[in-house]
């Protein structure tokens, strides 16, 4: 078996997420053909000549054998590759496809069901629904040896509707430490700059939500529906979390019991109010928003669901069923 993933390597992590879950899956069947350069070599060579680096990748996918390729995200040059079924796309950066896109995947899938009208209008019959983002077990789980000595966090780059809430949440005091591309970069920096931190690695990010006792999801302006990746990894993480509600949030999480949610800055404030006053619900509540993410936000989960009806279903249930067995990352937490 030879199992292809094809995806940028973005600081996000997403594509180390999903590789990892692959491998865990499918050990040693499994490449990942990044659609960025990793080595300082080849990052030379592509700064020269980006047009004939990304001419060798699309030659050696148009020659390549494989029972699944899975792609995240579609660029350009994806278009004049042979239509395959094994070939599977899934969209995570809110698509607005043109009549005739995506015409060489097999299956088509997309993190945010608020872009389905305009891609399933496309893609026809080949497309396969929506694929959420997920959390790695073994890497988004809970730092041990920290006490939460601090209220309230936010880990996100700018948007103009964070801006929005964040500067609610600084004029009315609420003691919050903002962490991201702000820092030094943007005007409610330089009126609030005790609060905020600079950008952090990945790896990081467990220790910032262990030191606090609550965490703020602030969605981008691009999300529609559901949720982005932050919902589901602050799960893993284990600290209680207050999240923007959309449309569709309450299919991957129970509002109140698992996660709390708000759609208004006065809102917002009431209810970061009530948890802060009641630290034992909000960690009882992370706990089950825990639990959930292990029965079903796990990113092997979603390999199975993106993969479903291009590898054989038998197999993957025997590759869940061996994970489970070995006391794996999908094992449930008591």
């Amino acid at each position: 078996m030879r199992i292809l993933l094809i995806a940028k390597p973005w600081r996000g992590g997403l594509a180390p997420y999903i590789y990892q879950a692959l491998q865990d899956l499918f050990p040693g069947a499994v490449e990942w053909w990044p659609t960025r350069p990793l080595r300082v070599g080849e990052k030379f060579i592509f700064g020269r000549d980006r047009e004939a680096w990304y001419s060798k990748l699309k030659k050696r996918l148009a020659g390549v054998s494989a029972d699944a390729i899975l792609f995240i995200n579609h660029l350009p040059i994806f278009e004049e590759l042979p239509c395959r079924s094994q070939q599977v796309l899934w969209l995570t950066d809110g698509p607005r496809p043109q009549r005739g896109e995506y015409s060489c995947y097999g299956k088509i899938c997309l993190s945010d069901s608020g872009y389905a009208p305009a891609v399933a209008a496309v893609v026809g019959d080949r497309f396969g629904g929506e694929v959420p983002f997920g959390f790695s077990p073994t890497l988004h789980s809970p730092r041990m040896g920290f006490r939460r000595s601090r209220d309230l966090c936010f880990i996100g780059n700018r948007d103009p509707k964070r801006d929005r809430y964040l500067e609610v949440l600084l004029k009315a005091g609420v003691r919050v430490t903002i962490i991201g591309n702000y820092f030094l970069h943007h005007d409610i920096f330089w009126r609030y700059p005790w609060c905020f931190r600079p950008a952090v690695a990945n790896e990081a990010m467990g220790r910032v939500y262990a030191r606090h006792r609550l965490s703020i999801n602030l969605h981008a302006q691009v999300v529609r529906h559901g949720t982005n990746m932050r919902t589901f990894e602050c799960a893993g993480y284990g600290i209680p979390q207050l999240v923007e509600n959309l449309p569709g949030l309450e299919k991957v999480f129970e509002p109140d019991r698992e996660i709390a949610t708000f759609a208004e800055e006065g809102e917002m404030l009431a209810v970061l109010d009530r948890l802060l006053n009641d630290p034992a619900g909000a960690e009882a509540m992370a706990r089950r928003a825990r639990r959930r993410a292990f029965r079903e936000h796990s990113y092997h989960q979603r390999c199975i669901d993106l993969l479903a009806g291009i590898l054989p279903s038998k197999l993957m249930r025997e590759r869940i069923a061996v994970l489970r067995k070995r006391g794996g990352p999908l094992e449930v937490p008591s």
